[in-house]
């Protein structure tokens, strides 16, 4: 086959079985795609049913593996591209191989790949991931292939002062999800978040070595809300900050609420409805030196539990549960009413947001 006529043919092509088909006939040779894991993408004019190993051992310095009566060369597709792929073409005396028109498959296979996205490297990756936190409307098609269950959205603090060290050691760790710097030098990227338990640990370290934050969003399914869940982490990192809590690895969950009263316009009702009974308790310490504010909150943190409590609280048991029994004289509070200790624990979160 002539190369005007295998470039020809090359356009109509469709499906990379179709291209490989007509590479093997245009080098008259047995041609195999190969990925990383030895599974067989496609083949022309061949029959192997499976690989060894060895092929793709990259100790190994010999290029050629047999296989029957021939042997085939190994050629890297794009060593960009997310997984390795390999070109196995085979050859006997009888046949050698024409070098160029090999660089020539190969060129026109990446172009087939890169048309179809079968096989993106991360920087494409990065790219579409950077388009669509700017643009919701973007086609995520190329991303789709790597999810493969929920999601959550990590954001970093911006600028530190060896980002590109920090970049490449993050890119490392999520690769090959994505992940898109902002123009202030934020960063977000997306994790699996069954990976989460395990990669939390890392993010710890990568924190402490580079003066960083993170806030991980909770978890999603649909990859084109990215968007929407990277605002949530920057609104929780923006809380976390006026409250003076922010850790190296923070959940947005954690500012879940706040993030919601931050959208109410009203505060002075939020104040009457919510707080009245903490402002009143606020007042009572002042006037008499008690410090039931801050039990009665670890009260409520704790489960209601009276041991862990005391024990968070440095306090013998029959302390804590005269300062209890106080609180209970002075506002209306029933401790085993879901309803009455789930709007308490509201109302602190609220007074924290408001400052009051």
């Amino acid at each position: 086959m002539q190369t005007e006529t295998f470039l020809l043919k090359s356009i109509a092509c469709t499906t990379i079985d179709q291209l490989t088909t007509l590479l093997a006939n245009y080098l008259n040779q047995a041609v195999l795609i190969i990925d990383e894991h030895d599974a067989i993408i496609s083949q022309g004019q061949s029959e192997v049913a499976k690989v060894s190993a060895t092929w793709l051992d990259s100790r190994q310095d010999q290029t050629l593996s047999p296989h029957n009566h021939a042997e085939f060369s190994r050629h890297v597709i794009n060593p960009q591209a997310l997984n390795r792929w390999y070109l196995f073409v085979s050859q006997s005396q009888e046949h050698p191989l024409d070098v160029s028109q090999i660089q020539l498959g190969i060129r026109v296979i990446n172009h087939f790949i890169d048309r179809y996205a079968l096989n993106p490297n991360q920087s494409e990756v990065n790219s579409v991931f950077a388009k669509l936190l700017a643009h919701p409307t973007t086609n995520v098609n190329l991303l789709h292939p790597l999810v493969t269950g929920p999601l959550v959205m990590v954001t970093t603090t911006p600028q530190t002062s060896n980002q590109p060290q920090f970049v490449a050691a993050l890119q490392d760790l999520v690769a090959p999800l994505p992940l898109a710097e902002d123009n202030h030098q934020g960063l977000s990227f997306l994790l699996h978040a069954t990976d989460l338990p395990t990669i939390r640990p890392q993010l710890m370290q990568l924190g402490q070595q580079f003066a960083q934050t993170f806030f991980v969003s909770e978890a999603f399914t649909d990859i084109a809300k990215s968007q929407e869940f990277r605002q949530i982490c920057r609104q929780a990192e923006q809380i976390a900050h006026d409250l003076g809590s922010t850790d190296v690895v923070n959940s947005t969950q954690k500012y879940n609420i706040y993030i919601i009263l931050s959208q109410v316009k009203n505060t002075t009702l939020l104040k009457n409805t919510m707080c009245t009974q903490l402002i009143f308790l606020k007042k009572y310490d002042s006037a008499h030196h008690t410090e039931l504010f801050e039990t009665l909150h670890a009260f409520l943190e704790n489960n209601s539990h009276i041991g862990t409590t005391a024990d968070k609280l440095h306090l013998h048991r029959n302390s804590l549960s005269k300062r209890l029994a106080k609180i209970q004289d002075l506002i209306e509070i029933d401790f085993s009413n879901p309803d009455k200790t789930f709007g308490l624990r509201l109302s602190y979160r609220l007074f924290n947001f408001l400052q009051i």
